[in-house]
């Protein structure tokens, strides 16, 4: 029987994880985190799907890349 202790907590993973992404990007102008984004290698094809799309953006008025 199961002592009720958790051997993984997804949630306190998905935190940590959040919170060292949240920490390297804090104060990147959007097209910084483009190319912060664009020079990590991904593996899940959602993620590259997305990361082609960001690419893709159309430039703002004020030269800046749109956010969707």
């Amino acid at each position: 029987m199961s002592s009720g202790k958790k051997d993984f907590d997804a949630v306190e993973m998905m935190r940590s994880i959040r919170d060292k992404l949240s920490a390297e990007i804090d104060g990147m102008t959007f097209d910084e985190e483009v190319r912060w984004l664009a020079s990590r290698p991904l593996t899940d094809p959602f993620l590259k799907r997305l990361q082609e799309k960001a690419a893709q953006q159309p430039l703002a008025p004020d030269g800046g890349r749109k956010r969707a």
